[in-house]
């Protein structure tokens, strides 16, 4: 019992030790979507099936707790001019982007589609922000348009996500000292910053940026670079051209480019999970959660070899409301099968548009060893084939009942999600925190940075 006493005991002291530390460099990864079941499903699709227990993934050993992505208890009008308490519906638990990011960046709570402003719509000052009036080097890194909810929120003050012309513009307008306060950002959005009305990429010169359009241009590029790899958005992964960068890579290039002797502030957004767990596709979830792993791995990698650098990874809601072992028909088994996921060397829509193409679905889906049962073969034949969607959305269903997968909503969930972290600092994370407290910490740091 004493012993028992004096290992816990260590063991505190040694925590508050590690929290007490404040970290020279700080990379905040975001998964957008990624809540516990996903993490499960890509634990379970990365496992070697002829060695058991199933291996830990990148995520497993940095494990520290669990955020509270509830959002301010208010709502915007339609044309987001005007906020109000939200009471009508008793409150609100279910976050967007927006609002979860704000958190991250401004350590606030706010209204959902807000973008850096309270729930009364007055600017919130980001951390990206503090980090450049101290002199420190910034980016912001995304597999969708730079402008989108997440990456947004920390260079951008505005009332409503859609506004997308004029996040835009705060990457030029919005400065410190005369220069922007962004030195690297990596995504897709050429045609935000490429506009009729205003030339930022021009502007973006003028300041020393140089533009990259390809993986090629990134890799020849200064220390100052806007990477803008798509006209909108960046393709699913499993379609990203050779040309264009994937999230490791624009991970590596971002923090090759940010390190310096006065430190950096980095956040990346792995922002497709989001987008197929909207569309309740667990082939293009795992698939985007793998590129997101690769991008944490070059993370780490670099923290354990600078030791000064803090690196958190989290999600900044739920989506989908994914279960692991979703029962379909007579089917009761316990399971969870991602063997055919591993077979699909493309997004599901691309199988469907073969199928609108007047490819036969039995032959389709032969090479991925799925087998319709009777009530699937019946439903084929009453599905509109010349409907991309419809055929779509039949074969998600196949998918989802072969690998017993389970979706309760094509929207967000309330559920928390876990928070991840190694180097300094990451101590302070451990246990059960609102999504606020990342935001207040990392706001906290840099503010002391030079003994305020």
């Amino acid at each position: 019992m004493v012993r028992r006493v004096s290992v816990c005991l260590a063991l505190i002291f040694c925590g508050v030790l590690w929290a007490a530390e404040k970290p020279k460099n700080i990379i905040l990864m975001v998964g957008d979507g990624m809540g516990p079941a996903h993490i499960k499903a890509y634990r379970i699709f990365k496992d070697n099936s002829s060695t058991h227990p199933i291996e830990n993934t990148v995520f497993d050993s940095i494990l520290l707790g669990s955020l509270a992505t509830d959002p301010a208890p208010w709502k915007a009008s339609k044309d987001k001019t005007t906020v109000s308490p939200n009471v009508s519906e008793g409150g609100v638990q279910v976050t967007d982007s927006a609002a979860s990011a704000t958190a991250y960046s401004a350590g606030h709570k706010t209204y959902n589609g807000a973008i850096a402003v309270d729930v009364r719509q007055k600017k919130l000052t980001t951390v990206l922000e503090v980090a450049k009036s101290k002199g420190m080097r910034t980016g912001l890194v995304a597999t969708s348009q730079i402008v989108h909810a997440t990456p947004a929120a920390f260079i951008a003050h505005v009332n409503s996500r859609k506004s997308y012309n004029q996040i835009a513009d705060y990457f030029v307008d919005n400065q410190y000292g005369s220069k922007p306060v962004i030195d690297v950002f990596l995504g897709g959005g050429w045609k935000y910053f490429k506009r009729e009305d205003r030339d930022l990429v021009t502007e973006l010169k003028a300041f020393g940026f140089d533009i990259a359009r390809n993986k090629k241009e990134l890799t020849s590029s200064g220390n100052k670079v806007a990477g803008l790899f798509a006209d909108d958005a960046l393709p699913a992964v499993l379609e990203r051209e050779a040309s264009q960068p994937d999230l490791a890579e624009m991970t590596a290039a971002a923090v090759q480019r940010l390190n310096n002797d006065n430190g950096f502030f980095l956040m990346v957004e792995g922002s497709q999970i989001d987008w197929a767990s909207h569309d309740n596709d667990i082939n293009g979830t795992v698939h985007e959660m793998d590129e997101f792993a690769k991008a944490v791995e070059v993370a780490l990698q670099f923290a354990q070899k600078d030791k000064n650098t803090l690196v958190l990874v989290t999600a900044d809601h739920e989506t989908g409301g994914l279960s692991i072992g979703g029962r379909f028909e007579n089917d009761d088994r316990y399971a969870f099968n991602t063997s055919v996921l591993r077979k699909m060397k493309k997004p599901l829509y691309r199988y469907a548009e073969q199928l609108v193409e007047g490819a036969e679905l039995k032959e389709l889906l032969k090479p991925l060893g799925v087998v319709l049962t009777p009530s699937e073969e019946g439903a084929w034949l009453r599905v509109d084939k010349k409907n991309g969607e419809k055929v779509y959305a039949f074969l998600k269903r196949v998918i989802n009942r072969v690998t017993h997968s389970g979706w309760t909503t094509h929207g967000h969930t309330g559920v928390d999600v876990y928070i991840y972290g190694m180097g300094p600092g990451s101590a302070m994370f451990r246990g059960h925190h609102h999504n606020t407290f990342v935001g207040q910490q990392i706001r906290d740091w840099l503010t002391s940075k030079t003994g305020e």
